[in-house]
């Protein structure tokens, strides 16, 4: 004869090994954090390198319609953050600027290369099995990636289209090489994540 008590127990049971299980549902963008700081950075740096050479105060409209790039909105405004930088003053409508400074880009993308010594990766084609995968074999190896903004601008005068003030197009750079050798890392470069992850969150 089967005890009440017993049935009873087996519910409670799974209810306590249940109790306190959570699911934590995470996304991942289609661009790493790590690509999108090696843009804004090179942006930072190349934009760092522009002089605007206008009278104080000039009305100055940002033209950025022939501006096509990966991070174009921080590179743009990183261009209006310039032209405030250097005592001009923004508008928002074009016919309310006496310069208008049209802005286009180069480059604006990240590249990437990595050199070992030794035997990299291959697939070895196994018959009616399809590929087998063979892994990297390395004494030592280098990864480098970089992010590259190469901008530039010309500024002229509304009324007359008259030439006000250009720039040769300037360059920015930022990167960071991972060596390895014989199972021992290290980073040169651009520490691009900085602080640290904390263990918890605070309650």
């Amino acid at each position: 004869m089967t005890s009440t008590t017993g049935l009873t127990a087996i519910p409670l049971a799974v209810l306590v090994l249940c109790t306190g299980c959570t699911e934590t549902r995470t996304s991942n963008p289609e661009r790493t954090a790590e690509e999108q700081l090696l843009l804004s950075t090179a942006v930072d740096r190349a934009v760092d390198e522009v002089t605007l050479n206008l009278p104080k105060g000039t009305r100055v409209f940002v033209d950025a319609s022939r501006f096509e790039a990966y991070d174009k909105s921080y590179a743009i405004s990183a261009f209006r953050d310039r032209v405030l930088e250097s005592g001009a003053h923004l508008v928002s409508q074009v016919n309310d600027a006496q310069v208008i400074v049209e802005i286009r880009s180069g480059a604006l993308s990240t590249d990437g290369s990595k050199t070992i010594v030794g035997i990299p990766s291959f697939d070895v084609p196994i018959p009616l099995a399809g590929d087998l995968s063979v892994p990297e074999l390395s004494l030592a190896s280098r990864r480098q990636r970089l992010g590259v903004a190469k901008v530039g601008y010309t500024a002229y005068w509304r009324e007359s289209g008259a030439l006000a003030d250009r720039t040769e197009p300037v360059q920015g750079v930022a990167g960071y090489q991972d060596w390895e050798f014989i199972g021992f890392g290290w980073r040169s470069g651009d520490t691009l994540i900085t602080g640290e992850v904390p263990d918890s969150l605070p309650s």
